[in-house]
């Protein structure tokens, strides 16, 4: 091998790995072995290694770092280890030594085969170790091959507790490999319940190295929760210590649920048999139901248990008593769809109803809120069905969600049946004993004897009169034979029939005579009805009524209808009776031969058909009114007798009542009055001969008094009509020149003016209505209770304005306020009258006279005495009086004022309906008027008006009080109101207010609106079309809406309407009405707290 060769080889050496050491220099003997020598030793080894090896596939020689370190220290000697590379990995196959100067006494010196030999020492032991570890890496992947079939999963640890292998199982498990084991993963899915289980059974077997095993609910990567056993063993290696764990786990789950079961079954039956016998011994329905709610409610850890029972005729669901636990109690009354329609369905249809989460069930979600006030959140309800129909259920709630279970479904379901049955057995047994004592107590105060006995006809029982008919103690009384108290007269026949009565096994009666304790023989009518057990007869229930004085009565009543049939039949009128069917049921001898009826026979009514056809009709209805009406009866009737010919009879009847008031039909008498109305006829044709002439004569003077009456009345027309037409065309003429120069007019000012003067003489058109409706009292007054100071007061600077500035206007009022209950929009009008009259009255007062014009207002409270005022009553009054100092009147006029149309005023300027209309508000209002007045000394017009009791005077302050009340900021209003124009008016007007109005035409309408939105108030027309008036629609609204306020308006005036209006509680604003009339009245319904 050449110098060249050599270099490159120890070029490529000094690219191998960590270890290799380079030389700087070398002997020659060196070199050689480097050079040819291991080329040599190459073909060598690859030869002899293989054998043990396998193909060699590289070879190399290493330098120990010891080696290293020793020549570097300045050690003459060294190992080098040669290596060779076969298919099973590396392996040392030789060592020797070297030097800095060589090889140790070349290659055949002894030390270097000492080393050769040691080399292939550690070759042997290394390819003996390398099969075992061979043979080791089969084993394992024949363990890891097996681990990973088996089902079940299988680890290993090592001793420091970290995983060193998990097999497949494991990992289908949790999902996770076995670093994300290592880092504790696993821990996560223990059920957080049993972790510390796991921890303690780790931590003891880990203590003395022992086999343990433990159970735990593991959750897999699927989410399911399975019970796990593991089984743990400590793993040893071949000099015994300790290397770690071995464990294996299998899933228990159905094993752990099959015991769980069975054990619930166990405690369930348990607990069913335990409650039996509490039950057993109570005796209360309550105590029972009680029990069972608070057994079963701490058994199944829930919030509530009670019972509810359903009265599906009333459709509610009473729920009395309930067990608790931590929430309120559900005791009330239900409607039986107040917690889900679908609900009663099922439980009438016999399902049990298991709900986990209300707000997530269909069936209830859409009333989680009703669950919600009881504190549930998952219930079970058990239906207890009787006959075919529910009659209660047993409920438990739990106040957070929950997953019930098939077995406490069951569980519950069998409670209900049970304890319902034990309910329904102690209300039973409660009615049975309480109808006992309800029997005796009733039998004990009933004045006749009772009795029952038993299957041998001894007697079971008797009651207080029975006792007390015999005169002894009970238990004598029980044990006597009833037989000993018969009159000897009686006995044999009764024996006979009580034995025949019990033989039919039917109800059967007896009188007889027995004797009472005082030796008295009473008589006693008896009623027996058997007692059945099924169809066996095992007794009888009977009762006996004291009836001697009933026989000593109706043998009196046999002697007095004979006497009665004596005198009647002796009588010469037709005597009659009818029963309360208006049958008849005796008839005297006279009637019979009369009607040719014989003694004994049936009594006909064939008599009806003798009756003349004209009168038949008339008699048949008079005599039913009389009838139905239980009072006294009288007609006069043709009949055709057969043989007499036309007769005429007068009828009378009377109603006959029995002693307890029951009426029992009619007794009465009938008289021939032919020959006396024969009589009457000639003096009838007497009397209508002289009629004819006094009625010819009263004919003609009544034509003359119609035509008088005809004549004033059309006087009186002309001048109301032509008065009216007079002052309504003058309004007209400023009412539509205004609006047609405000159309034209561009001028704001003017148009402003022109817009009051339309104004002002649409108010006169108003106020010409209202005197005109108050004057024929077809307008009805609304009277309520107010302060008339409070009126005068809101009024005044109106009626200042009415007299102008030229009047000293003054106000005096009363201290303390004028209560009075009147028409607060006809005070009003009755007041400005006045005080316009007043007005008039003055004329230039200061011009003529030289002294100023002046009125006074006043108010004051005065009493009356009788006679001192026309028509007024005497007593207590509230006067408001208008004075002026003008010209005074006559007395003819003072006559004269209140007459209607009378006016002193000129042609145009007054209509003579002022104070018509405050005569008529003042009678109407239970008062009066007074006209105090002479010439040249002014006068003074005093109205006198009810005062207010002290308590409706204490309302009336806080009514006024709440006048001027802002209105509702921001409020809802419906406007109610058929005629488009007026609407339109009035939503402008209201909306000014601030008010959100919507608009109705009809009452229908009004009522959609009604139920779509909230309103805070209401103003409706009265009369509307579509047939709901406003009237209705009011009643309506304030019985659905009790927080509506509401009003009315109306401009129709008529009788029927007034009527109605004066039953109604809700203001009325008469149309027209003004913006300022509109607010006071919104004002108003604005400061009310309720409709």
């Amino acid at each position: 091998m050449s110098a060249g060769g050599s270099k490159r080889r120890i070029a490529v050496m000094d690219r191998w790995l960590i270890g290799l050491a380079r030389l700087s220099t070398a002997s020659p003997t060196h070199r050689l072995l480097i050079g040819i020598g291991v080329a040599l030793a190459g073909l060598a080894i690859r030869a002899a290694a293989s054998p043990l090896y396998g193909e060699v596939t590289g070879f190399t020689i290493l330098l120990p770092a010891v080696t290293l370190a020793a020549l570097a220290a300045g050690w003459t000697g060294a190992l080098t280890a040669l290596a060779v590379c076969t298919g099973g990995g590396w392996a040392i196959v030789a060592l020797t030594a070297t030097g800095r100067d060589g090889v140790l006494d070349a290659i055949g010196g002894a030390a270097t085969w000492n080393f050769v030999l040691v080399g292939l020492f550690i070759a042997a032991v290394g390819a003996s170790l390398r099969k075992a570890l061979s043979r080791l890496s089969e084993s394992e992947t024949r363990f890891r091959e097996l681990a990973d079939t088996a089902p079940s999963p299988i680890w290993l640890l090592d001793a420091k507790g970290e995983f060193e292998f998990v097999n497949a199982a494991v990992f289908t498990l949790h999902g996770l490999d076995i670093e994300a084991l290592r880092e504790g993963g696993w821990k996560t899915a223990v059920h957080p319940d049993d972790l510390e289980t796991v921890k303690a059974a780790e931590k003891a077997g880990a203590a003395d190295r022992k086999p343990f095993q433990m159970e735990a609910r593991v959750q897999g990567q699927d989410g399911v929760w399975r019970w796990m056993r593991a089984v743990v063993r400590p793993r040893f290696d071949g000099q015994g210590a300790f290397v770690g764990y071995a464990g294996i786990s299998f899933d228990v789950t159905e094993t752990r649920e099959a015991l769980d079961a069975a054990a619930r079954a166990a405690r369930r039956q348990a607990f069913l048999l335990d409650l039996s016998d509490r039950l057993r011994d109570l005796t209360d329905p309550e105590d029972i139901m009680a029990d069972v709610e608070s057994t079963l409610g701490a058994l199944l850890d829930v919030d509530r248990v009670g019972y509810g029972e359903v009265d599906q005729s009333a459709g509610v669901v009473s729920m009395s008593r309930d067990w608790t636990a931590g929430v309120e109690s559900a005791q009330g009354q239900f409607s039986l769809n107040a917690f889900g329609e679908g609900l009663i369905s099922d439980l009438n249809e016999g399902r049990t109803i298991q709900i986990s989460d209300v707000r997530e069930d269909p069936r209830t979600a859409a009333v989680a809120d009703a669950f919600d006030a009881i504190q549930t959140r998952a219930l079970v309800r058990a239906p207890l069905i009787r006959t075919g129909r529910l009659r209660a259920f047993l409920y438990v709630h739990s106040a957070t969600p929950r997953d019930w279970t098939e077995a406490e479904v069951s569980l519950v379901e069998e409670v209900a049946a049970r304890t319902w049955a034990e309910v329904e057995r102690a209300r039973a047994e409660n009615e049975t004993r309480e109808s006992e004592q309800r029997f005796r107590a009733i039998a004990d105060t009933a004045p006749v004897l009772i009795w029952v006995t038993k299957q041998d006809r001894t007697r079971a029982f008797v009651n207080r009169a029975y006792v007390d008919f015999h005169g002894s103690d009970y238990q004598t009384v029980l044990n006597l034979d009833w037989r000993s108290a018969l009159h000897p007269e009686d006995q044999a026949r009764i024996l006979a029939e009580s034995i025949n009565g019990e033989a039919t096994r039917e109800p059967f009666s007896m009188e007889a005579r027995y004797r009472r304790h005082d030796g008295e023989w009473r008589w006693l009518k008896s009623f027996s009805r058997p007692r059945l057990a099924g169809q066996e007869v095992v007794g009888f229930v009977g009762v006996a009524f004291d009836v001697t004085d009933m026989r000593t009565a109706q043998a009196r009543l046999e002697e007095s209808e004979n006497r009665f049939r004596t005198v009647a039949d002796s009588a010469p009128a037709l005597i009659w009776m009818s029963d309360d069917a208006a049958q008849m049921v005796f008839a005297n001898r006279r009637y019979r031969t009369f009607f040719g009826v014989e003694a004994d026979a049936h009594l006909p009514d064939s008599w009806r058909r003798l009756i003349h056809p004209d009168d038949e009709g008339v008699f048949a209805a008079a005599f039913m009114r009389a009838f139905e009406a239980r009072d006294r009866f009288e007609a006069l009737t043709r009949i055709n007798h057969p043989t007499l010919g036309p007769r005429w009879l007068r009828t009378e009847g009377v109603p006959r009542f029995d002693a307890s008031g029951l009426f029992q039909g009619y007794v009465g008498a009938c008289l021939d009055v032919t020959d006396a109305k024969r009589a009457e006829d000639d003096l009838k044709r007497i009397n209508e001969l002289l009629e004819e002439r006094v009625d010819e004569a009263l004919i003609e003077k009544a034509q003359a008094e119609a035509q008088l009456v005809h004549a004033q009345r059309m006087e009186a027309v002309g001048r109301l009509t032509g008065g009216v037409a007079h002052d309504f065309n003058n309004l007209l003429t400023v009412v539509i020149g205004a609006l047609d120069i405000i159309l034209r007019s561009e001028d704001a000012a003017k148009r402003k003016k022109l817009g009051e003067a339309a104004l002002a003489a649409a108010r006169r058109g108003e106020s010409l209505t209202h005197q005109l409706l108050a004057f024929s009292r077809r307008q009805a007054l609304r009277p309520e209770p107010i302060d008339l100071n409070a009126l005068i007061r809101e009024s005044e600077p109106l009626l200042r304005r009415a007299v102008g500035e030229a009047v000293d206007f003054k106000v005096k009022l009363k201290r303390g306020g004028a209560p009075a209950n009147v028409d607060p929009a006809q005070f009003e009008a009755a007041l400005l009258n006045l005080i316009v009259n007043a007005r008039d009255a003055l004329g230039d007062v200061t011009g003529a006279k030289g002294r100023q014009a002046r009125i006074t207002v006043q108010t004051r409270a005065c009493t009356v005495e009788a006679g001192q005022i026309a028509e007024l009553a005497a007593g207590d009054y509230v006067c408001v009086s208008v004075a002026d100092n003008g010209e005074g009147m006559s007395p003819d006029i003072r006559d004269r004022v209140f007459e209607p149309f009378f006016t002193t005023k000129g042609v145009g300027k007054g209509t003579g309906l002022g104070l018509s209309q405050v005569y008529g508000f003042a009678r109407q209002s239970g008062g009066g008027v007074q006209i105090i007045s002479e010439p040249g000394r002014g006068a003074e017009i005093c109205i006198f008006l009810p005062p207010l009791s002290a308590e409706d005077a204490a309302m009336t302050s806080n009514l006024v009080a709440a006048d001027g009340a802002p209105l509702v900021e921001g409020g809802r209003m419906l406007l109610v109101e058929d005629d488009a124009g007026v609407a339109a008016i009035a939503l402008e007007i209201l909306e000014g207010f601030g008010l959100e109005v919507d608009w109705a035409e009809t009452g229908d309408d009004a009522l959609k609106f009604l139920q779509a939105d909230d309103f805070d108030l209401m103003l409706t027309d009265v009369v509307m079309p579509g047939g709901m008036s406003g009237i209705d629609l009011a009643r309506e609204a304030a019985a659905r809406w009790p927080d509506l306020r509401i009003a009315l308006t109306s401009g129709y005036v008529g009788e029927d309407v007034d009527a109605v209006l004066a039953d109604t509680v809700w203001p009325l604003l008469r149309k027209p009405y003004s913006s300022d009339q509109l607010r006071a009245l919104l004002e108003r319904l604005s400061a009310a707290t309720t409709n």
